[in-house]
């Protein structure tokens, strides 16, 4: 699934104990063990009789790891904060260091004690509102994502009684959300497929889909690009990005340039961890492990990135918080480091699991999911004020090519920042088409203008063969805007090879820039 589907309270291993033999204990005591099992059997049911059976447990055997670290477990996960520090300290002091991942893990809940006790204490002000009926039912709506105009909100809903995962999709009408449909295939279908991010200008998709006949493990990430009212068939990203294990959860950066997602692949700090990979020339970077800054060996789970390319959000588990999963911001400090995690603190972090987390473009409101009580159903989606402390800047969207012909004269050139070719020849690559479907709507509205497609080269090779690939790639433009609808004396085509370098050619950065397609204005 999309989003794995399990409750996470504490970093206490107790959820192994279960499947051991009395023999297998940290004491060898027929009897202690007895009653520790009969506890065990009763904690969902009858859990203060369960209690019972832990505490004659622990009159016959006091360093009792495994009972100890239960009664924290389920102290925890019903906020009785004093018991469970009780029952983690006692442990320590008994353990002595004979179980290194127990003792982690109880150091680790200690400190999110402490943390619980001061956030509950110093509640941030803002106040997170259910987004009610309209965006949530009776199942599970969760990893949303807004288009850059703020007016368009897709998120995954998981519904229980079939286990299935779908896209659904709401448009602002008049500042309320309108009642949410489920989208129509190639998107959706029988299979599980949601945790979407959408690009700036909302013509790519990248989402999660499971189980389907081209994907590499049990989840990958996939590409659609919107047709109209509708969306192309998925594509799989491919071995750059997709492994045998499990990948989600994407977010694509404003520029569309960078692409982080949540992986358990091999290479990884702990269980979920956030990678990164990065577009170069049409083609998608191997991944890169955002590091021990922000992944641990808990899980950190749904990254989103500002519009302003400036906060990182996502959620962790592993993180000192609240409980189960937490929400955290921190900071751009270069283009590929980020400063020390801020927990969001409460009340948007409870007890429960918080994660999902997004941001509007202009910076005002976050979007959030939660299992907190009260919702419409299990998972919710939840919106709130989001603090100035750590509000990205505001982003105006635009349509940087349909804005952009107004303001040029005769003669101007654009480049199209977005169009890619097989290496060494004129096909096209499928991630052009939402830059040359903008070009379409630019002719589209400006119906008086004509253009030059101009194509260009590296110096790279021979200068003859640059010259025929540099005209072979203005062609190619030149056809798909016919085959779109754009009529032909209104454009013409040409290729200039070499011959008209914008950056040096001595550096692979110079030469990518040099490798481009343009298009001049002829007349308006």
């Amino acid at each position: 699934m999309v989003m794995f589907r399990y409750k996470y309270i504490f970093t206490i291993v107790v959820l192994m104990l279960p499947a051991l033999s009395w023999a297998q204990y940290s004491v060898d005591n027929k009897k202690a063990a007895a009653e520790f099992e009969k506890g065990q059997m009763l904690l969902d049911a009858q859990p203060l009789k369960a209690l019972e059976h832990f505490e004659k447990a622990l009159k016959i055997e006091p360093n009792f790891a495994e009972v100890r670290l239960t009664m924290a477990a389920w102290a925890l996960g019903h906020d009785s904060l004093d018991i469970a520090e009780e029952q983690l300290r006692a442990f320590l002091q008994a353990d002595k260091g004979k179980h290194k991942r127990w003792a982690a893990g109880a150091e680790h809940d200690l400190q999110c004690i402490a943390f619980r006790r001061q956030a509950l204490a110093n509640p941030v002000p803002f106040n997170p509102e259910n987004m009610g009926a309209a965006v949530n039912s009776a199942d599970d709506e969760y990893l949303p994502t807004l288009t850059a105009d703020g007016k368009t909100l897709i998120f995954t809903r998981y519904n229980r009684p079939s286990m299935a995962e779908d896209f659904f999709q709401s448009r602002s009408v008049n500042g309320a959300w309108a009642r949410a449909v489920r989208m129509a295939e190639p998107l959706n279908s029988a299979e599980n497929e949601g945790a979407g991010c959408i690009s700036q200008d909302g013509r790519i998709l990248y989402f999660t889909a499971c189980g389907r006949q081209d994907g590499a493990g049990r989840c990958d990430l996939y590409i659609s690009y919107r047709k109209g009212n509708g969306w192309s068939i998925p594509q799989n990203l491919g071995p750059a990005v997709n492994t045998s294990a499990w990948e989600s959860q994407p977010c694509l950066s404003i520029d569309g340039k960078t692409l982080y997602f949540v992986s358990n692949r091999d290479g990884g700090q702990g269980g979920m961890d956030i990678w990164r990979s990065t577009l170069v020339e049409g083609r998608w970077t191997k991944p890169v492990n955002m590091g021990p800054g922000i992944n641990t060996k808990g899980d950190e789970k749904s990254p989103f990135v500002s519009f302003d390319d400036q906060r990182l959000y996502f959620s962790s588990n592993g993180l000192i918080g609240m409980g189960g999963l937490d929400l955290f911001v921190c900071s751009r400090t270069s283009d590929s480091t980020w400063g020390e995690p801020q927990n969001l603190g409460y009340p948007i972090n409870t007890l429960g699991d918080e994660s999902s987390l997004i941001v509007s473009p202009d910076g005002q409101t976050a979007i959030f999911s939660s299992d907190k009580f009260g919702g419409q159903g299990g998972l919710d989606l939840y919106s709130f004020a989001l603090p100035e402390a750590v509000r990205p800047e505001p982003v105006e969207y635009k349509e940087e090519i349909t804005e952009l012909v107004p303001e040029l004269e005769v003669g101007e050139s654009v480049t199209l920042e977005n169009v890619f070719f097989q290496t060494g020849k004129s096909t096209l690559l499928e991630v052009s088409i939402v830059e040359l479907d903008k070009v379409v709507e630019m002719m589209q509205k400006n119906p008086t203008i004509r253009i030059q497609l101009g194509g260009h080269t590296d110096n790279v090779g021979n200068e003859a063969a640059n010259q025929k690939l540099s005209e072979q790639r203005a062609k190619a433009v030149y056809d798909y805007l016919i085959r779109q609808g754009v009529k032909a004396e209104r454009m013409s085509y040409k290729g200039y090879g070499q011959t008209q370098p914008v950056a040096d050619n001595d550096t692979p950065e110079g030469r990518r820039k040099n490798r481009r397609t343009e298009f001049t204005i002829v007349e308006k």
